[in-house]
């Protein structure tokens, strides 16, 4: 975890792990307009702790939802 601007930030790889998805799911989200990234210099992408957070948040809800659609018959 870096810290920038008085934000924390992940790398993609802590974005991933808090986020418990692949590289690829974290691309898609981003293309999806769901998560932003940021550019540190050339290479280096991050992610700030906040969005990811609440687009872990999010998803839980989602997965909850959907279990509970599951259940009703």
């Amino acid at each position: 975890m870096t810290t920038y601007d008085k934000d924390e930030y992940l790398t993609t790889e802590g974005a991933c792990a808090l986020l418990g998805v692949s590289r690829r799911t974290l691309e898609r989200y981003t293309n999806a307009g769901r998560i932003k990234k940021y550019r540190r210099g050339i290479r280096n992408v991050v992610y700030k702790r906040s969005e990811v957070e609440n687009l872990k948040n999010e998803l839980l809800e989602i997965r909850s939802e959907d279990e509970e659609d599951n259940f009703d018959v």
